[in-house]
């Protein structure tokens, strides 16, 4: 949960942020917040649902830096939520052991 905090308000900094940031050749600026927010919160809880026109709203930093390393961090907490989920119901499910 701290991980997905951090990386929420990580991204969501560099979309507001990023017509200050490094590759935004186009001179792109940063998006509004209500749009950063939905933005951050959809790649962070790994739906990617997106509310812009792609390459004519995020620069290459934001896509590369932001969208693309979430897409892949996202999935990795969902496999690992899912592995602690399974090894909830496998110590549930086994006998207790005597002390």
């Amino acid at each position: 949960m701290i991980f997905s905090a951090i990386s929420f308000v990580a991204l969501f900094l560099i979309l507001i942020c990023q017509g200050f940031l490094l590759l935004n050749p186009e001179g792109l600026p940063g998006l509004s917040l209500s749009l950063a927010f939905n933005t951050a919160a959809s790649f962070v809880t790994n739906t990617n649902w997106q509310a812009y026109a792609g390459e004519e709203t995020l620069s290459i930093f934001s896509q590369k830096i932001g969208l693309t390393v979430q897409n892949f961090v996202s999935a990795a907490i969902g496999i690992l939520v899912l592995y602690v989920l399974l090894l909830g119901f496998k110590r549930d499910r086994m006998p207790k052991m005597r002390q």
